[in-house]
């Protein structure tokens, strides 16, 4: 072995292997952070999990778990729908778990972590599933010294494509929802005993600086930056669900500075003040330029949420039962 070799395994040896975690709102562009992050020599992020989340309301983090606790576990992890991008069959998931005297939650969930890190050949394991922001404390006290990116984008651009992709229904105040929750949260443990741990990424820093980003998010999580972290489009197949790739089809392509800001082309004016009036606060806080900035536009804000909240609703309801009225009716009319 060279000297250079042992030196620089010696140097691995002393960097951290503890967990972080990819946190925010969807459509932030956190899969992007993830083949980005991916692309390193040392890390490894499975696609999303989200099982933790009724794990973590059905079972406790600081005791050894029963026999019955541990196969009510395993069956939330292995049927939920999530599972099948683990790649990981459930009967080895079994037999590895058999393997561990007394299994905490904890080590319950790092099976599935370690074992895409070893397939992959990596020293250290990551999460990306932004909804976890809202369960950072309880990863914080499960993986002790982990580390949690949450990566923010301009919330106008998230409700815009929420919209487009219709999760969360056609009124652009119902896509703004995951935003502003998200940011709540980030705004709460900013200033917890876990704030140390957290760093807040903008998504156009990532775009638009790219190298200079990573290089942060590397300093942070304490490992470092290698350059073939900018070359993350030829793994898109192979690290994101078939059933995703739809919704990510520009990650192929170079990075485009024009999924900056869109909203600014893509928003009418009339959704731009419903989206100022639901996010407005955070979008200052975030430090995001507002169209409709100042203590004037408070009270037509106040309006607009009423509006939306209540006349909006009842016109949804009255247009899905026409709907139903007129698809009954065809239905009795072909019968005759």
């Amino acid at each position: 072995m060279t000297a250079n070799r042992e030196a620089r395994i010696q140097a691995d040896a002393k960097l951290p292997t503890a967990p972080f975690f990819v946190v925010g709102s969807g459509r932030s562009g956190s899969t992007l952070l993830r083949l980005m992050l991916c692309s390193h020599s040392r890390l490894a992020i499975p696609p999303e999990t989200w099982y933790l989340l009724p794990l973590l309301e059905h079972f406790s983090i600081d005791r050894v778990l029963t026999a019955a606790e541990i196969n009510s576990a395993v069956a939330i992890i292995t049927q939920h729908y999530r599972w099948p991008d683990m790649k990981l069959d459930a009967q080895e998931f079994r037999r590895r778990l058999s393997q561990i005297p007394a299994p905490r939650l904890r080590e319950i969930v790092e099976v599935i972590y370690r074992w895409h890190m070893e397939a992959e050949g990596k020293a250290r394991w990551g999460d990306k599933t932004p909804v976890y922001i809202e369960i950072l404390p309880q990863l914080a006290t499960m993986f002790p010294n982990s580390r949690f990116i949450h990566l923010v984008r301009d919330g106008r651009d998230v409700a815009k494509s929420h919209q487009a992709a219709g999760w969360a229904g056609p009124w652009l105040h119902d896509n703004t929802r995951e935003w502003t929750r998200a940011l709540e949260c980030h705004r709460r443990w900013a200033s917890s005993e876990f704030r140390e741990r957290i760093l807040q990424v903008r998504y156009e820093e990532l775009v638009l600086d790219t190298e200079a980003t990573l290089r942060k998010i590397c300093q942070f999580i304490g490992e470092r930056f290698e350059p073939q972290m900018l070359s993350w489009q030829g793994t898109v197949d192979q690290r994101v669900p078939e059933r995703e790739r739809h919704i990510h089809t520009k990650l192929k392509r170079r990075i485009d500075p024009d999924s900056v800001a869109r909203w600014q082309h893509e928003m009418s004016a009339r959704e731009l003040f419903v989206a100022e009036a639901f996010m407005g606060t955070h979008l200052r806080r975030v430090g995001y330029e507002r169209r409709y900035q100042g203590p004037l536009w408070a009270p037509a804000f106040a309006l607009t949420r009423l509006y939306c909240r209540t006349v909006l609703p009842a016109v949804d309801f009255q247009t899905r039962a026409v709907r139903f009225l007129r698809r009954q009716l065809a239905l009795r009319v072909g019968v005759k």
